[in-house]
């Protein structure tokens, strides 16, 4: 792996990238083991440009995948150190400024061994993944709730649906951008999303804090009758009719079904991802005005890094990266369409869907005995406060909160030990959140505001 290398400014950083990492990989096909291959090659453009391609793929009769959380950004390499084969998955909170950041930073939909972390708020695409083998859907954030014994219907608080509760969670952030003299733009939280709608005083409705119990299991910690409740300080937060609520104890809640994901059949780890590839238009997808992500739209028919997950003609799944450098004049990735139509005419799909927006995207694979990082090598480590370099990582890449790890089926079928669960995964899960001080998730606090009733459009952003 590369050593970290520094700079003074940005401009000797992307000169030094311009001949460093602007050129097409070699075309090479690389067996993993177990199943597993990873081709490299380049794709070109009529215009001059291109991307370099990175295809990781695999049967899943002889591979398992799993994807896998961690609640704070973290380096992923560590982690994949312990696997064949290692990716980064899903979409995550990416903030310059904040007063604080979610108690679960993958967004929406996040599924882990089978214990929900984090509920959608909107409709999206996610990853499923059931005995390791990889699937998409097109997910409803809608469902029932079972909360102290009673059955009830609830939604995404972004959906405009109107059911009997409504979820919020970290899907709900909006970021801002501010101009920056050194970075050019910072990503700021409007500090006002990361709090529930107020209620009025006569609203029979109450919104409850719950923290995680295990598998699809909460529990309240935290309650507010005039709404203002801290979304980051809960792995959930329900506005419920306030008849079903115990407004001084516990509140138990199971999930019993998240759109087709039902108690019975429930995945064993699942993601909120990006657009199918058979979507028709990219730029009209809903994903493209997802204030959480950013404001930037992130599938707009412009070349960035891309990665997408599909099974082919043969059954084969496959783990696509279409990797570029932002600021090249040549190496740019390539758009939505270009990389769609690119699977189409090679491999074909079945099903797929991009990850992510592809800008932290990024592969490590055991090639030849020795740990190797692909894609996303662009990335640089900016200037701490007692430093002044800007820092090329281009092995570790950007901290992330998801990764999707393969295994050898034999193995992974066999018992797992305390130990080797530790190594294959991120540091593990706090049990219980740190609410953050001075916001509203204080039990039985609540704060005065004008009155919003529960309806569809509760939760609609600004």
């Amino acid at each position: 792996m590369a050593d970290e290398r520094r700079f003074r400014s940005l401009q000797d950083a992307a000169r030094f990238m311009e001949t460093e990492i602007d050129r097409p990989v070699a075309v090479r096909e690389t067996d993993l083991g177990s199943g597993l291959m990873l081709r490299t090659s380049p794709l070109s453009f009529a215009d001059g440009g291109f991307a370099n391609v990175y295809d990781l793929s695999w049967t899943p009769s002889a591979t398992t995948a799993a994807v896998r959380f961690t609640p704070r950004p973290t380096t992923a390499v560590d982690a994949a150190r312990h696997a064949p084969a290692t990716s980064t998955a899903a979409f995550f909170t990416l903030l310059d400024e904040a007063s604080g950041l979610p108690v679960q930073t993958s967004l929406n939909l996040a599924v882990e061994q089978g214990r929900i972390l984090s509920m959608p708020v909107v409709d999206r695409e996610a990853l499923i993944s059931r005995a390791g083998v990889l699937s998409t859907c097109n997910l409803a954030a809608a469902g029932t709730v079972m909360i102290n014994g009673a059955e009830l219907t609830w939604t995404g608080s972004l959906t405009g649906r109107q059911a009997e509760c409504y979820a919020f969670g970290n899907g709900n952030m909006v970021i801002t951008r501010r101009n920056d003299p050194t970075k050019g733009s910072v990503r700021v939280l409007d500090e006002a999303s990361r709090l529930t709608p107020a209620l009025g005083r006569a609203a029979d409705w109450v919104d409850v804090g719950f923290i995680s119990t295990g598998g699809r299991g909460f529990r309240s910690t935290g309650v507010a009758a005039s709404g203002a409740l801290d979304i980051f300080a809960y792995d959930l937060v329900m506005r419920c009719p306030t008849r079903h609520i115990d407004l001084r104890g516990d509140n138990l809640l199971e999930v019993r079904s998240i759109g087709e994901l039902h108690a019975e059949t429930f995945p064993d780890s699942a993601a909120t991802v990006g657009p199918s590839l058979d979507v028709a238009d990219f730029a009209a997808h809903p994903i493209n005005t997802d204030r959480s992500l950013d404001v930037v739209p992130p599938f707009a028919p412009s070349r960035r890094a891309r990665m997408a997950v599909f099974e082919d003609r043969v059954g084969r799944t496959h783990l696509r990266l279409f990797d570029g450098r932002p600021g090249s004049p040549v190496f740019q990735g390539a758009t939505p369409q270009e990389a769609r139509d690119s699977i189409a005419a090679d491999s074909g799909f079945r099903w797929g869907c991009f990850i992510d927006g592809g800008q932290t995207a990024k592969m490590w694979a055991a090639v030849d005995g020795e740990l190797t990082s692909f894609g996303n090598r662009h990335y640089l480590r900016w200037p701490k406060a007692a430093e002044s370099d800007f820092v090329w990582v281009p092995d570790s890449g950007r901290p992330i909160s998801s990764i999707i790890t393969f295994q050898p089926r034999s193995e992974t079928q066999r018992t797992n030990t305390p130990a080797r669960l530790a190594a294959l995964a991120f540091p593990p899960q706090r049990s219980t959140p740190q609410a953050t001080s001075g916001r509203g998730g204080d039990s039985r606090s609540s704060r005065p505001g004008h009155t919003q009733g529960p309806d569809p459009n509760l939760g609609r952003r600004r």
